[in-house]
C-alpha cells in the first residue's frame, strides 16, 4: 500500500513538472528560439502520453485533475504566443481555448466545493487533444500551417466539446481521498528555500534560452548551493517529511535536469546551425539526460535508503556543468560530458549523502 502511495506521487510530480515545461516552452516560444520551444513542447507531449499510460494503474483523483491541467497550459500557451505572433488565426484559437476554458472551469468548481472527482477523458478527448498537438508542431518549427491538421484538430475540439456538454467528463467518487488534498497544507518554512532553488532554475533557463550563458551558469551554481541549505534548514528545524522531499526531487528535477538540458542546448545551437550532425547529436544526449534526470525523479520519491543515494545525486549537475563552462571546454565535448552525467543518475552507484 505504502508503495502505490509513493508510485502516485511520482506520477503527481511528473505532472508538476509538465505544468513548469509548458511555461518553458511558451517563452522559448515567445523569444523566437523555436529549436527550443520544440524541443522542450514535444518533450512535454510525449511525458504526458507516456504518464496517461502508465498512471492507470495508480489512479488519483487530484492527479486526473492536474493532469488535464498541464494538457492544457501546453497547448494554450503555445497557442496565445502564435497567435500574439501572427502565425495561429485568431478564430482558430479561440474555439481550442473556449473549449478548454469548459474543462477547466469544471475542474475549479469542483475543487472550489471540495468534491472529490476524477477526471476520465473519453477517446474523442484523447483524439482531440493529439491531434492539437500535432497541428501545432509545423507553426512552432516554421511559422507555417498545416491545414490538414488544424482543421481536424478543430473539427474534433468542437466535436468533443458537445461531447462534454452531454456527458461530464468527470466522475465523483464514492470514496473520499482527503490524503490527497492535504498537500496544500504542507507548506513548511524550509521549502522556501526549494521554491528559491525552482525560481532560480528557471531564471537560468530563461538566461539560457537569451544566449546570456555566464548568468544563467551563475543561477545554476546559486540553485546549487540553496539546494544544500534547503536540506540543512529542514534538518535543524526538524521540518523533514515527504512532502519536502517530493518538492526538494521536483525543484532538483528543474534547476539541475531541465535547466542544464537547455543551457546545453542553446550553448550548441549558439554554436552550430540547424541540420549539422553535431547540432543533432547534442539534441540526442540532451533528451537522455533530460529523461535520466526524470527517471531519477522517479526512483528517487519511490526507493527510501538511510544515508544514501542510488545513483550521482542531481544536484552535481549544478556543479559540474558551469565547472566545464567556465573552464572553456569546447562545445563539441558537452554531448560527451552529458551522457557520462545520464548514466551516472540513473547507475547503481551508492553515493553517501552529505545532509
Amino acid at each position: 500500500m505504502k508503495l502505490k502511495i509513493r508510485k502516485e506521487r511520482v506520477f503527481f510530480a511528473l505532472t508538476l513538472l509538465r505544468w513548469i515545461l509548458a511555461f518553458v516552452a511558451a517563452v522559448s516560444l515567445l523569444l523566437n528560439r523555436k529549436s527550443i520551444a520544440l524541443f522542450i513542447f514535444t518533450l512535454t507531449a510525449f511525458v504526458g502520453f507516456l504518464e496517461g499510460f502508465i498512471a492507470k494503474k495508480y489512479p488519483s483523483a487530484l492527479r486526473s485533475i492536474a493532469d488535464v491541467f498541464a494538457d492544457k497550459l501546453l497547448i494554450n500557451l503555445a497557442l496565445i504566443v502564435l497567435t500574439l505572433k501572427g502565425i495561429m488565426p485568431w478564430w482558430a484559437a479561440l474555439i481550442i481555448i473556449a473549449r478548454d476554458m469548459l474543462t477547466v472551469i469544471g475542474a475549479v468548481y469542483l475543487i472550489y466545493k471540495n468534491l472529490r472527482s476524477e477526471f476520465k477523458p473519453g477517446i474523442i478527448g484523447k483524439a482531440t487533444y493529439f491531434f492539437q498537438v500535432m497541428a501545432l508542431i509545423p507553426p512552432i518549427l516554421n511559422g507555417e500551417i498545416d491545414w490538414y491538421l488544424l482543421l481536424t484538430a478543430l473539427i474534433l475540439t468542437v466535436i468533443s466539446g458537445v461531447y462534454a456538454l452531454v456527458k461530464s467528463e468527470f466522475r465523483l467518487l464514492r470514496k473520499k481521498r482527503d490524503d490527497e488534498f492535504r498537500i496544500f497544507s504542507l507548506l513548511k518554512f524550509a521549502d522556501l528555500f526549494t521554491l528559491a532553488n525552482v525560481g532560480l532554475g528557471l531564471v537560468s533557463i530563461v538566461f539560457a534560452i537569451s544566449n546570456n550563458f555566464v548568468y544563467s551558469a551563475y543561477l545554476l551554481l546559486a540553485a546549487a548551493a540553496i539546494d544544500y541549505l534547503d536540506g540543512k534548514v529542514a534538518k535543524i528545524l526538524g521540518q523533514q517529511n515527504e512532502f519536502g522531499k517530493e518538492l526538494d526531487s521536483l525543484a532538483d528535477t528543474v534547476s539541475f535536469g531541465v535547466a542544464p538540458a537547455i543551457f546545453g542546448f542553446s550553448l550548441m545551437q549558439a554554436a552550430y546551425s540547424m541540420g549539422q550532425p553535431q547540432l543533432l547529436f547534442g539534441i540526442v544526449a540532451f533528451s537522455v539526460f533530460l529523461f535520466c534526470g526524470i527517471l531519477r525523479l522517479a526512483r528517487y520519491n519511490i526507493m527510501d535508503m538511510k544515508g544514501v543515494y542510488r545513483g550521482m545525486p542531481i544536484t552535481l549537475n549544478g556543479l559540474i556543468i558551469p565547472a566545464a563552462y567556465f573552464a572553456d571546454v569546447p562545445v563539441k565535448f558537452y554531448p560527451y560530458i552529458y551522457l557520462v552525467l545520464a548514466l551516472l543518475m540513473v547507475s547503481s552507484i551508492r553515493v553517501k549523502k552529505l545532509i
